[in-house]
Formats: C-alpha cells, sequence, structure tokens
C-alpha cells in the first residue's frame, strides 16, 4: 500500500530550547519525507550510526529499509532545524505477507493490517533534551490511527534504556524479551493497544529487575506480568513489571484486602518461583 503524501506540508512546527545542554531558542519543523530526501535521510541516520558508543542499541537494518518507507511500507517523519534534518522517526505499516512485529506475541494476536511499527527514531544529539522523542512517538501514533492500526509495537533494544523509557512513558508495555537477528541481540518488544483501556493494576503486585536480568523478566513476563515502567536514576536501569488485573472489581478487591493487611494468594503456580 503506497500513502501518498506531499513533503511540502508541515506537520508541526516549534521552538527547541536546549542544544548541548544550554539554552537556545531555535525554530523547527517536522513534515513527512518523500523520496528526494532518501540521500540526507540515508546521509543523517549513517551519522547516528557513528555517534553510538554500542552498535547493539540500534542494529543497522537491510540498505533499502529508509527507502522503503517513504510511501511504499510506511511513512518517515523529519524533523528539521538550521536548515538540515536533526531528526527522523519511521512508522512502518505491514501488509499481509510481510515480516511483522505481531508474529512475536502468543495466540490471540491482531491482524497485521491492524500494527503499525514505531521502527526507528533518530535525534541529533546536539539536540536531545527537547523531549523530541516523545513527541515523535505522538504523532506517529496518531497517524497510525488515522491509517485504521490501533495496535503498535515496537523494539527497544536492552542497551537502550532512554528510549525504552519514552516509549513506556507513551503507554507501551513490555510484552516480550527477544533474541534478534543472527548475532542473538535482545530486544524488548513493546506494544499499545489503542483500542482498549489502559491497564488496571493488581495492587502489590510490582516486581523489580535490573535489565540484565534476562531469566527473570521472561518468567514474570510467561506469569502475566507486563513491564510498565523504568527507573533511570540509579547506577542501573530498572525495569518495573505489574500483573493487569482482569477486572476493576478485582483491583478494587485485591486493594480492599491488601488495606486489611492480608495476604492474596498467588492464582498461578508459576508465581511462587518469582522473585
Amino acid at each position: 500500500m503506497t500513502v501518498l503524501l506531499s513533503p511540502e506540508q508541515t506537520v508541526h512546527t516549534g521552538t527547541l530550547r536546549v542544544r548541548r545542554g544550554q539554552p537556545v531558542a531555535v525554530p523547527y519543523r517536522i513534515r513527512f519525507l518523500g523520496p528526494a530526501d532518501l540521500p540526507a535521510l540515508e546521509d543523517f541516520r549513517a551519522y547516528i550510526f557513528g555517534q553510538l558508543p554500542d552498535i547493539d542499541a540500534y542494529f543497522p537494518e537491510a540498505p533499502d529499509f529508509a527507502g522503503l518507507h517513504l510511501g511504499e511500507r510506511g511513512v518517515t517523519l523529519g524533523l528539521e532545524a538550521e536548515g538540515r534534518l536533526i531528526g527522523c522517526a519511521i512508522l512502518g505499516l505491514p501488509q499481509p505477507g510481510m515480516p511483522a512485529f505481531v508474529d512475536d506475541l502468543p495466540q490471540a494476536r491482531p491482524a497485521v493490517t491492524a500494527t503499525a511499527h514505531m521502527a526507528s527514531c533518530m535525534v541529533h544529539p546536539d539536540f536531545r533534551g527537547n523531549g523530541l522523542q516523545r513527541l515523535l512517538v505522538t504523532l506517529r501514533t496518531l497517524h497510525a490511527l488515522g491509517a485504521g492500526r490501533p495496535h503498535l509495537f515496537s523494539r527497544v533494544a536492552l542497551s537502550n534504556p532512554r528510549s525504552l523509557s519514552n516509549l513506556l512513558a507513551g503507554g507501551f508495555l513490555v510484552r516480550r524479551v527477544l533474541v534478534m537477528h543472527a548475532s542473538g541481540r535482545l530486544r524488548y518488544l513493546l506494544h499499545r493497544d489503542l483500542g482498549a483501556a489502559p491497564p488496571a493494576w493488581v495492587p502489590g503486585s510490582e516486581r523489580v529487575f535490573a535489565v540484565p536480568e534476562l531469566e527473570e523478566q521472561r518468567a514474570v513476563i510467561e506469569a502475566g506480568w507486563v513491564g510498565r515502567t523504568v527507573a533511570l536514576d540509579g547506577p542501573v536501569p530498572l525495569v518495573i513489571y505489574a500483573r493487569p488485573a482482569e477486572t476493576e472489581a478485582e483491583a478494587e478487591a485485591e486493594a480492599e484486602a491488601e488495606a486489611e493487611g492480608e495476604r492474596a494468594v498467588p492464582r498461578d503456580a508459576a508465581l511462587e518461583a518469582t522473585p
């Protein structure tokens, strides 16, 4: 499905307030990129790859990845300031028969045509700290809704906790810990269902793990927990999991039990082995 969008249309404008940690007032605009923007887009992405302290944080895709997301398999937002590209964000719109992030969810899963991929987001190091990644998540979310795709997915490297934090703050949840690519790189699979109400959480069900604690995270995911937030203020990033309440009544009942000092009995024997 080719998406026809004029690259001359401005989607959003604003003012950047920080450059290299110093206060500034730099105007910017965001627009959809077109085929003519491909050389500048590829140069910018190559620059970002070259700046990464650990390439694991952003595994380079197939050579034609960027070009395919200029209308044929999705859309690409370009963020421009000072007459140059300083950010980009790709939204993939997978079609039947194409590889899709939803394939990594256990059954039952939504149809691939109801899904969209938050596939790539990059901001120039000079302009980080302006909230641009979260803004680009929001704009892509709105485009996905307009395309009739309420199930949003993303994959985030375990070595990239800042992006993980931004996506979880935007309503995504950790659903799996995956081994990606032939090199064995690790990724969180994130999912957001815009057609469902945000989950209510069973009080007191929080489990906290350092990012490297893979098997512990996989165990709680299998037992029904999902990752909901990240703590970045300590020496090691921590992912906080919680168990969604099946119903609002369940959440209220367990809250009352906790308030009375009662201890809820785990309903799944697998939970007894959970730290």
